[in-house]
């Protein structure tokens, strides 16, 4: 599966060929340093990997700068990390987060089968935390141990809306 920062690029190259900088500019115009900051360093050198691994390309087109499109290869593994990451429940929101953002890389058809699925997890996620949080409940297990919980209960509501929207 891919990392973060290479599935906001790959996502971002979806929408068309374009160098770094541009895609650092992206990542600012949507406010990505509160959810995933991703540093010049970290961007440049995600795409020579991504470059050297076949999934992107420089297209040739600039002298001084590398201005690149996603491969055939990379919008196979994209939508293979689109879909596994609708296909798990993640303490970590921000890959729910970056599934739906570019979940552009699907067919009309295959986002519904993956909508589908992520409803079935969060609801069956939902159900056995519920009753976990419950039995500490019951049990009089101070708050501080019972908190995460209570926030992943909330993280499951939102991603459900989400998914209603979608």
């Amino acid at each position: 599966m891919l990392s973060k920062t290479s599935v906001v690029i790959m996502g971002m190259l979806l929408k068309g060929e374009m160098n770094a900088y541009d895609m650092l500019k992206m990542v600012d115009n949507m406010n990505m340093q509160y959810w995933h900051p991703i540093g010049a360093t970290t961007l440049y050198e995600t795409c020579l990997r991504l470059e050297k691994k076949g999934l992107i390309e420089d297209t040739g087109k600039a002298e001084n700068k590398a201005v690149y499109r996603l491969t055939k290869a990379g919008r196979v593994e994209l939508k293979s990390t689109i879909c596994a990451l609708f296909e798990r429940v993640d303490f970590d929101s921000v890959w729910f987060c970056l599934a739906v953002i570019y979940s552009g890389v699907l067919t009309k058809k295959e986002l519904e089968a993956e909508k589908k699925k992520r409803a079935a997890l969060l609801d069956e996620y939902e159900k056995g935390t519920k009753e976990h949080r419950d039995a500490m409940v019951s049990k009089k297990v101070p708050y501080i141990n019972i908190c995460s919980i209570d926030r992943m209960i909330q993280i499951v509501r939102m991603e459900k809306e989400t998914l209603a929207k979608l």
